[in-house]
């Protein structure tokens, strides 16, 4: 009968110990999925800062530049 009861104590152990480890699982588990859309969110961030670094270089390098015409360019032109 002792065996019972001990093995009984066991699996009662057990089962609340598993339950709480379960439980705290998704308390777990939140962080994670905060970590996760906080990269997700942050690549998002990081590439549109990227493309608006890119369009800057464009537009300064797309600006008109002062050229020195020679004289006989000068001539050609109207």
């Amino acid at each position: 009968m002792q065996i019972a009861i001990v093995i009984l104590a066991i699996l009662i152990v057990g089962a609340i110990a598993g339950s709480a480890l379960n439980f705290a699982g998704v308390f777990l588990g939140i962080p994670i999925v905060f970590i996760f859309i906080g990269l997700i969110i942050g690549k998002e961030a990081s590439e549109r800062q990227r493309k608006v670094r890119q369009m800057k270089r464009f537009r300064n390098d797309s600006k008109t530049k002062k050229i020195d015409f020679s004289d006989a360019d000068k001539r050609t032109m109207v």
